[in-house]
C-alpha cells in the first residue's frame, strides 16, 4: 500500500512538473495579457467553437495585443487593423518557419532555398506572366463552358427521354395527319416551335461544387499544369483531383498543427491518389503547363530535390488555388441565392458587353476585354470583395525568431517572446460592427467608392484577404472577376427551391470557409449572347501597372 502511495506520489508530481514545464506561462514585464482559458487546453476549444466571437471577447477584454494558448503553443494576436503593414513589415516576425512547417507537417517535405525559389518563382504570375496565364484561363474557361453546356444537352435527354419519346410519338402521329392533309402548314410549325421552346426551356440540375468544379477549378488546373495525351493519367484530371484536394483539405489544421496524416485515413486515401502526377519531364512537355510549375519543377531539380518533393510542390501550388474556387463557390451560390444581387451583376455585364459588342448578326457577336476593362466594373468589384469579407477564415501566421518589441500604430509596446507565434486574424475586422455596418448582412455594394473608418481613423486595408506575401492574389482577383463575367453572360442560374447554405465557422483558420451543406442548383445557357474574349494587351497604355486591381491589402 505504501508502495502505490509513492508511485501515485511520484506519478502526480510528474504531472505537476510536466504541466509546468509544458503549458504554464509566468508573463514577463511588458508582454502582452493572456487570454483567459482552460488550465490545461488553454484556449483551443473556444477558438474551434467560433473563433471570431472568442476572438472579439478577448479583444475586449485583454486589448488590440494579448495571447493565446493551444496546449503548448503560444500565440500572440495583433487585432489592431491599423497596425497591419507594421505586423507584416516586421523582420523578427518570420514567414519561412511558419512555410516550412506547412510544408512538412501537411504536405510532406521540405524546400532547398526556399526563400529565393519562391520569390523568383512568384514572378512567374506577375507582370507579363500574368497577363499570358489569364490568356491561357480565358482559353480554358471558355472550353469548359463548352464542356458544361453538352453535358447539359446530354444530361437533359437522359432525364427527359420519356417526355421525348412521347413527343416523338405525337410528332409521328401529326406527321400522319399532316400527310393526309389534317393539318396545315402553319399548324405543323407551330407543333415544332413548341418542340423546340421545350427543349430550350428544359433546365439542367448539379450539385453546386460539381458545377463550380466543372467550371471553374477545371481551367484553373489545365491552366497550372496544361493537358497531356487523353487517357495518359485518367487519375491526373481535374474533378479527380478536386474530388480528392477536397476530402483531404479537410484536415488541412489537423496536420499543419503536427498531427500524423495517418490519424486520418480518408486524408490518406485521398492523398494517395493526388501523388498520382506526370513525371517531372512529363510534365515540362504538357501543353498549356504554366510558367511558374516549369520554373518550380527545373529549381528544384537543380537542388537535386526527388521526385515525390515536386509532386508534393505541385500540391502546394494546387491547394492555394483550391481557395480561389472556394470564393467562386460562394460567388456562385450569392448569384443564385438573391435575384436582386444577380440583376444587378448582370446589368453591368449586360450593359458592357453590349458596349463592347462587334458583329453583323447574333452568330457572330463578340466582345473583347482587357486587364483593365475587366478591372473597371465597380458592382463585380464590390461584390468579390464582398465575398472575400463574408467568407474569409484566413490565418496570417508568423514565428517570432527574436525577443521583439513591437509597436503598434497608436504607440503601444509589446515584448513578443521568441519562438511565439504572432497572427493577425482578419476574419475579426471583416466582423467588426464599427468597421462594416450590419457585418453579418451580405451587401453586394457595400465596397462602391466606399472608406472604412476604426476609431475615427481612416483604414488604409479595410479587407485582408490574401497573406501579405502572396504573389499571386493579382491573378486570382482577375480570374475570378473574368469568371464572372463570363457565367452571368452565358448562363441562367437558379437554386432548388428550399436549397440553403452558409460558411462553417467551425472551420475558422481555413484561408477560405467551406459551405456547411452543398447545395443543389440548375442551369441553362443564355441565348442569343455574345462571345467574350480576353486579349492579351500586355505593355499596352500602361497595362503593365495594372491600376486599380487589388484584394485590399496590397503593401
Amino acid at each position: 500500500m505504501a508502495a502505490v502511495t509513492i508511485y501515485f506520489g511520484v506519478l502526480i508530481l510528474t504531472l505537476i512538473f510536466a504541466y509546468f514545464k509544458l503549458f504554464y506561462r509566468r508573463l514577463r514585464k511588458g508582454e502582452p495579457p493572456l487570454a483567459p482559458g482552460h488550465f490545461l487546453w488553454g484556449n483551443g476549444k473556444q477558438f474551434t467553437e467560433h473563433a471570431v466571437k472568442f476572438l472579439q471577447g478577448a479583444h475586449k477584454k485583454c486589448g488590440d495585443v494579448f495571447t493565446i494558448r493551444f496546449l503548448n503553443q503560444y500565440w500572440t494576436m495583433v487585432l489592431d487593423i491599423h497596425s497591419y503593414e507594421r505586423f507584416a513589415k516586421e523582420k523578427n516576425f518570420d514567414f519561412d518557419a511558419i512555410q516550412e512547417q506547412v510544408n512538412h507537417n501537411v504536405f510532406g517535405y521540405q524546400l532547398v532555398d526556399a526563400r529565393k525559389m519562391i520569390g523568383e518563382a512568384g514572378q512567374k504570375v506577375n507582370g507579363k506572366h500574368l497577363f499570358t496565364s489569364l490568356e491561357h484561363f480565358a482559353e480554358n474557361l471558355t472550353e469548359a463552358f463548352k464542356e458544361t453546356a453538352s453535358e447539359k444537352d446530354r444530361m437533359m435527354n437522359e432525364r427527359n427521354s420519356q417526355k421525348m419519346n412521347q413527343v416523338n410519338t405525337a410528332h409521328n402521329d401529326i406527321s400522319l395527319c399532316y400527310e393526309s392533309h389534317h393539318i396545315s402548314q402553319h399548324g405543323w410549325d407551330k407543333i415544332e416551335a413548341m418542340a423546340d421552346k421545350f427543349m430550350a426551356d428544359t433546365w439542367c440540375e448539379d450539385q453546386l461544387r460539381n458545377l463550380a468544379s466543372k467550371t471553374f477549378f477545371s481551367p484553373v488546373f489545365y491552366t497550372i499544369f496544361g493537358r497531356g495525351q487523353p487517357g495518359a493519367n485518367d487519375n491526373f484530371h481535374p474533378q479527380v483531383f478536386h474530388k480528392n484536394f477536397d476530402q483531404f483539405h479537410k484536415y488541412f489544421n489537423f496536420l499543419w498543427f503536427g498531427m500524423p496524416v495517418q490519424m486520418f485515413p480518408q486524408a490518406v486515401n485521398a492523398v494517395g491518389v493526388l501523388a498520382q502526377q506526370p513525371s517531372s519531364a512529363d510534365m515540362m512537355q504538357r501543353e498549356g503547363c504554366s510558367e511558374y510549375i516549369k520554373f518550380a519543377t527545373e529549381f528544384m531539380l537543380k537542388h537535386n530535390q526527388s521526385e515525390r518533393d515536386i509532386i508534393c510542390h505541385n500540391l502546394v501550388f494546387l491547394h492555394v488555388n483550391y481557395n480561389t474556387f472556394r470564393v467562386v463557390y460562394w460567388c456562385m451560390y450569392k448569384l443564385m441565392e438573391d435575384h436582386n444581387v444577380m440583376a444587378a451583376v448582370r446589368k453591368e455585364v449586360d450593359e458592357v458587353v453590349e458596349a463592347k459588342r462587334t458583329g453583323a448578326s447574333a452568330s457572330e457577336y463578340e466582345a473583347e476585354f482587357t486587364t483593365e476593362d475587366i478591372n473597371k466594373l465597380p458592382v463585380v468589384d464590390s461584390f468579390l470583395k464582398e465575398i472575400i469579407r463574408w467568407t474569409s477564415g484566413v490565418f496570417m501566421v508568423r514565428k517570432c525568431i527574436e525577443d521583439t518589441a513591437f509597436t503598434t500604430e497608436s504607440g503601444q509596446t509589446f515584448n513578443i517572446r521568441k519562438g511565439d507565434k504572432v497572427a493577425i486574424y482578419p476574419p475579426v475586422f471583416h466582423q467588426d460592427p464599427e468597421i462594416y455596418e450590419t457585418p453579418e448582412t451580405f451587401k453586394y455594394d457595400r465596397f462602391i467608392d466606399a472608406d472604412f473608418y476604426k476609431n475615427g481613423k481612416k483604414i488604409k486595408h479595410p479587407l485582408i484577404g490574401f497573406g501579405s506575401l502572396c504573389p499571386g492574389q493579382r491573378l486570382s482577383m482577375l480570374q475570378i472577376k473574368w469568371f464572372i463575367i463570363n457565367i452571368v453572360n452565358s448562363f441562367k442560374l437558379e437554386l432548388i427551391e428550399g436549397e440553403k447554405t452558409a460558411p462553417n465557422t467551425g472551420m475558422y483558420g481555413h484561408e477560405i470557409l467551406p459551405p456547411t451543406n452543398d447545395v443543389q442548383c440548375r442551369f441553362k445557357p443564355r441565348e442569343g449572347v455574345c462571345a467574350l474574349k480576353y486579349v492579351n494587351n500586355y505593355g499596352s497604355n500602361g497595362s503593365k501597372g495594372l491600376g486599380g486591381i487589388s484584394s485590399g491589402n496590397m503593401l
